[in-house]
């Protein structure tokens, strides 16, 4: 029996299966002198071949080699639908074609279209990502999971679907980002509700307390009218429910006619009788007006607008208010309207010490040369309000500069204007259509070139009202979220009274250290909102709008003394 075995050596013995070691084991149980051979065989890597195992031995299966299988095909794109979609993304598109897999990715123009929802090898839907405002057509890119890839150039087109209201199609005409709640009431102090107890004095021509047809608050408000001669003219309620004002703003809802005319407004908050008074001034000046004509307006006074003090008043308990108007005498009266009065809570816990931002006008490039350094000393980003057809010229901040201002100092880039010519005319001047092309033009602008600021402006000269009667404040809502003036009657507070009307510090060559130093700390005192305004950083003051460069560096100094927050606009408003 030992002579009719035949041992071969297979030479990779790597591939022996257990069921070949089962044969092996087989073998050994039908002879003893095999089975003595085979288990040395088996000791140093033999294998016994089947062809010449026993006959009751199975065959071995695991020893046929399958073919190899064919590597799988790679994915084709034959069409997309459909093939346009806007820049924001969020279109859900099909793609036809051939072989995709379950786990295939999609990208277009490099961008992740995703989810990626898999209906077939035929046929794959994903959802398209945000663009970041970039416009064209782009290649559409299917991925299999083995890595092997399909192109379609060229195949989707990004497009902004934005226009204006004239139809004219631009990435600058997409609605602004809302940045803001609104303002929550603390306590209504009136509504100027039926038998609100307020009194005219002297009684007028005109007048009605109780006026139903003209309200944005409630039901009725109350009308004086003034003589046109520069008589005073009261609203005044005495011995109401005292109010406590601590941390708290006063809030008013008014509507003025005649409002150049005005050239006293004033809100009294007292008790006694008004024997004791804290005096608010709220009058617009500096060109614009903050209360527009003829316009229902609701704004928060700040507390360093109290500019006059009478006896010794208690905040904590406030029983006694009064409104006082005075026109200038020409002979035309004002017709005022009061249809509410409130408190507001200030900032207390989001800006415990006031906040303070830096902004610049015109791009000048001492914006950089000097006004840059003692920020970044501090680490204090700041606004940047630019006309965009002056960037790169002689004497103002280059592309570059303003791109490296936001990506390593942390400033906003936001619009001031998109030509000179706009700017120097002032947008109140414009015709609406210009105005509105204007606006979308400088958003456009700060889109492509990627600055985060542009739902944020600033109107050339403060203006906003006035001029040819072009509707400013209703086109400038329109495509951005802040639009910061030059009014300077009192400091802007958190949250703003109006959005559109930021107001500020005006450092011109005529403001001294000491007034601007002063306002910041009434601006920390009574935790409010100063946004100082700067043009041009000079060692020598001469023009209006400049200031001197050692002034501005004792007030960056002396900012960072009160420990106050600094920030740029747009982030006060997203703390």
């Amino acid at each position: 029996m030992y002579m009719r075995w035949v041992v071969v050596v297979v030479a990779v013995v790597a591939c022996s299966s257990p069921r070949a070691t089962q044969d092996v084991a087989d073998a050994r149980m039908s002879d003893a002198a095999g089975d003595a051979y085979v288990a040395d065989a088996a000791a140093d890597g033999v294998v016994v071949s089947p062809a010449d195992a026993p006959p009751d031995a199975p065959p071995d299966a695991t020893l046929a080699t399958p073919p190899d299988a064919p590597p799988p095909l790679p994915p084709q794109i034959v069409a997309i639908a459909p093939a346009l979609g806007s820049v924001k993304g969020g279109a859900t598109v099909t793609i036809d074609g051939a072989h995709f897999e379950p786990a295939a990715t999609v990208a277009i123009g490099g961008i992740a279209c995703a989810p990626v929802l898999f209906d077939s090898s035929a046929q794959i839907r994903c959802v398209t990502g945000d663009s970041q405002f970039v416009e064209g057509a782009r290649d559409v890119v299917v991925t299999n999971p083995d890595g092997s890839v399909a192109t379609l150039s060229g195949a989707f087109t990004y497009e902004c679907p934005w226009t204006t209201s004239t139809g004219r199609r631009s990435c600058g005409a997409v609605p602004p980002r809302p940045s803001f709640a609104a303002q929550p009431i603390a306590v209504w102090l009136t509504q100027l509700e039926p038998n609100h107890g307020f009194v005219a004095n002297p009684g007028g021509v005109g007048d009605n307390l109780d006026d139903t047809t003209d309200a944005t608050l409630g039901s009725q408000s109350a009308v004086i009218v003034t003589d046109g001669g520069g008589t005073l003219r009261t609203l005044t309620r005495l011995g109401a429910p005292a109010v406590d004002f601590t941390n708290r703003m006063p809030k008013l809802w008014v509507k003025i006619e005649q409002v150049r005319r005005a050239a006293t407004l004033q809100l009294d908050l007292g008790d006694s009788q008004l024997a004791n008074v804290f005096r608010f001034n709220f009058k617009s000046t500096q060109g614009q007006l903050w209360a527009t004509e003829g316009d229902w307006v609701a704004f928060t006074l700040p507390w360093s607008a109290a500019t006059t003090i009478i006896g010794n008043p208690d905040r904590t308990a406030i029983t006694d208010l009064r409104l006082r108007i005075i026109d200038d005498a020409t002979g035309v009266p004002v017709r005022f309207h009061l249809n509410g009065i409130a408190a507001v809570d200030e900032p207390i816990q989001t800006y415990p010490r006031g906040v303070v931002s830096f902004t610049f006008d015109d791009n000048f490039a001492s914006m950089v040369t000097e006004g840059l350094p003692p920020l970044v000393a501090h680490g204090f980003p700041a606004t940047a309000y630019v006309i965009v057809d002056m960037v790169g010229r002689t004497g103002r901040a280059t592309l570059t500069q303003l791109a490296t201002l936001q990506a390593t100092h942390g400033w906003e880039v936001a619009a001031h204007a998109f030509t000179d010519l706009h700017h120097a005319a002032r947008f109140t001047n414009l015709a609406p259509a210009t105005l509105e092309d204007d606006l979308v033009d400088v958003r456009a602008w700060l889109i492509a070139n990627r600055f985060e600021g542009y739902d944020h402006c600033a109107y050339p000269g403060g203006d906003f009202t006035g001029g040819i009667g072009t509707n400013v404040l209703g086109i400038a809502a329109t495509y951005f979220a802040t639009c910061r003036t030059i009014f300077q009657g009192m400091r802007e507070t958190y949250l703003p009274a109006h959005s559109h009307k930021l107001r500020v510090f005006y450092i011109t060559n005529a403001v001294t250290l000491a007034s601007a130093i002063a306002a910041v700390d009434r601006a920390v005192t009574n935790r409010e909102w100063i946004i100082l305004v700067f043009h041009k950083l000079v060692d020598a003051p001469v023009v209006t709008t400049e200031w001197a460069i050692t002034d501005y560096q004792a007030l960056v100094t002396h900012v960072a003394s009160t420990n106050a927050a600094v920030k740029t606009v747009g982030k006060v408003l997203a703390p």
